[in-house]
């Protein structure tokens, strides 16, 4: 018969056979209580025929402690004891810190990982309970409160993989009475009572005082947080359903995104700001901090005409600004930012006719170091003029141009550098700048989008 924990793993194993097929599975294992508990059970079960292969144990030696070559040697050799690969990922801190650390042994084992791949965490209750506390005093919200998740995306090194916490739910009573019975040469890390850092200080002195006020302290919060994590479930499902009505999803890409504000008022008051808040997150990780969302609800709230307000948000993989102009807001990637501020010469044009003439009607304005703006058309582009200060736009009954010109068509500062005039082949005139096309000579807009019926201009990373 099976024990709670190896059970538990087995149950776990079973219930997520679909998420494991295809792929190898990983254990990050540092040779402590929890991790070594964890591959021993993958053992027992792999021995019993209950499960059909045993994961690639991770050992990240960051050379905090001299005992870290004990450790490193430890897990080596247990790993060939018990018939497991392994690997030992040696890795520089530039910081001695908990946030580093972390980060420095997810990065050394995202490294050795492919796409998809999973790694199995030994994370328990307690390490929950300590995670959800770390995050209350840090002020997070509904997501962050709901904890850990027993399945989770990891992204790094331009992949995407899974950690799998199969063991939430256990105590860490349970998982150091397994490690005893078994006689598991497990090491005690000293830095993991250390007060020096925030979780030491909350697993020798808080928890502990928390489980005399109620002996069911630690199971109560990660109980909340799994009831949280139901609630961020729905609340996601919600604000999914919110965005879609705001613009079209090919609007939301790597390097611009842009909102209309009227429609984002009409949302109801109290989604608006978890809404903005995805809104912002586009395809990072990790969305910006509720102060970064609440200094985006006050650009929308002003009234002036002050279009030079710019919020910075530095997302796990980019930096990114965030303006406003008019009724819209708007989110670049900083690089493309630079490059719109920077404007376009009108000699940077190839004005080759065989170029105008291209079959996918495309033309390379300007590039740089890692982005291009191209211009496209569904039809041949037989010219290509780009609007200067001096260039005359007629547009109905009235001649426009320079200032006049931009604010007739509304079109925000940062873009007034990249206007063009454009003639296709059946002999259509238009004005196309990024994520806006308007047809002459009413002046009519067809698009908000970067996707126009006639053309349109990109930016390609």
């Amino acid at each position: 018969m099976l024990d709670v924990l190896t059970q538990t793993l087995l149950t776990a194993y079973q219930t997520h056979r679909h998420r494991l097929d295809g792929v190898t599975l990983y254990l990050a294992c540092s040779g402590g209580r929890d991790s070594l508990s964890l591959a021993y059970a993958c053992h027992l079960l792999y021995q019993a025929g209950q499960i059909d292969r045993l994961p690639i144990l991770l050992h990240v030696h960051h050379g905090w402690q001299s005992a870290n070559d004990d450790w490193a040697k430890l897990v080596e050799i247990w790993a060939i004891q018990h018939g497991f690969d392994y690997q030992i990922l040696p890795v520089t801190l530039p910081k001695n810190s908990e946030t580093h650390a972390r980060q420095a042994r997810y990065d050394a084992m995202l490294s050795v990982m492919n796409d998809h791949d999973v790694l199995m965490l030994a994370h328990h209750a307690h390490d929950q309970a300590e995670t959800v506390l770390m995050r209350l005093i840090d002020g997070a919200g509904v997501q962050g409160l709901s904890g850990m998740k027993s399945w989770q995306a990891k992204f790094g090194h331009d992949k995407q993989v899974w950690l799998w916490r199969a063991w939430l739910e256990l105590s860490r009573e349970q998982i150091t009475a397994f490690a005893w019975h078994h006689k598991l040469p497990f090491v005690d890390d000293l830095t993991n009572t250390d007060t020096a850092y925030v979780r030491g200080v909350l697993r020798t002195q808080i928890l502990p005082l928390l489980s005399t006020i109620n002996p069911k302290a630690i199971a109560n919060i990660a109980r909340s947080s799994q009831l949280l994590c139901e609630t961020a479930a729905w609340q996601d499902q919600a604000v999914d359903e919110y965005l879609a009505q705001l613009s079209h999803e090919k609007n939301h890409l790597p390097y611009q995104a842009v909102m209309a504000v009227q429609a984002f008022e009409q949302l109801p008051s109290l989604a608006q700001s978890a809404v903005l808040h995805r809104w912002l997150q586009g395809d990072e990780p990790l969305p910006p901090s509720q102060q970064t969302t609440q200094s985006v609800l006050e650009l929308m709230a002003r009234t002036d005409n002050d279009h030079r307000s710019q919020i910075i948000w530095q997302g796990a993989y980019h930096r990114y600004v965030i303006c406003r102009y008019d009724a819209y807001l708007y989110r670049y990637r900083a690089d493309v930012w630079r490059l719109l501020k920077a404007g376009v010469q009108a000699d940077e044009l190839p004005y080759l006719q065989h170029e105008h003439q291209h079959e996918l009607g495309e033309l390379t304005l300007v590039t740089d170091e890692r982005v291009q703006i191209l211009l496209k058309c569904q039809q041949a582009i037989t010219h290509a003029q780009k609007v200067e200060k001096t260039t005359p736009i007629i547009i109905g009954k009235h001649t426009y141009k320079a200032k006049k010109l931009a604010q007739q068509l509304r079109l925000p500062p940062w873009l007034r550098g990249h206007l063009w005039q454009v003639v296709v082949a059946d002999g259509g005139h238009w004005l196309i700048a990024p994520m806006m096309v308007w047809r002459l000579p009413d002046g009519e807009r067809v698009a908000l989008d970067n996707f126009a019926p006639v053309g349109r201009m990109v930016y390609n990373g």
